[in-house]
């Protein structure tokens, strides 16, 4: 996921062009976010995921790589990477649109692939910018394995029961918990 952040006074209106303050892309994505924070407190993490055969996806490879991160589970599929357009107003109050892109393309049988071809797992997080069946099947496995399972619900959504009961440690916001 490659966040594409404007700042600005305000947000436009409908129809209304605003001129903005600054911008800048970054690397984003709740599953990227968090094995790049697992790798700098020294964990060896390994990454499932899906990223688009465009420069974004390649982009993105490279710097979870440059992280030390293993990447050998995150597949390049046809399309877009996913990207989230996000406009920061003056007061810091952000509004966001997650469009998917490739996330959209970790297949159950990617997820089920990844955890059981890892011979050491200490635990297995999950999310929800990629489709739920996916990560409800690498919890099912994890869970065969004996290893815990943490789910960040973002973006809010209801939980496909099948996901829920695959869970250990369910890790919401307050945004987040009002859907749940």
């Amino acid at each position: 996921m490659i966040d594409l952040v404007a700042y600005t006074q305000r947000v436009p209106e409908a129809g209304e062009t605003v001129v903005g303050d600054r911008f800048q892309m970054g690397f984003g994505g709740k599953g990227a976010n968090q094995a790049v924070m697992a790798s700098l407190v020294g964990a060896g993490v390994t990454m499932a995921g899906a990223v688009g055969d465009d420069s974004y996806g390649q982009m993105t490879l490279q710097n979870l790589g440059s992280f030390g991160i293993d990447t050998g589970h995150v597949h390049a599929v046809p399309g877009p990477s996913g990207v989230a357009p996000i406009w920061v107003e003056q007061d810091g109050t952000n509004r966001i649109i997650i469009v998917p892109g490739a996330n959209e393309g970790l297949t159950v049988a990617m997820a089920v692939e990844a955890v059981g071809s890892l011979a050491d797992l200490s635990v297995v997080v999950g999310q929800l910018e990629v489709p739920q069946a996916a990560t409800a099947a690498a919890f099912a496995e994890a869970g065969r394995r004996g290893v815990p399972t943490v789910l960040n619900p973002a973006p809010a959504a209801a939980l496909e029961p099948e996901l829920l009961r695959g869970t250990d440690w369910l890790i919401p916001n307050e945004v987040e918990f009002s859907v749940l």
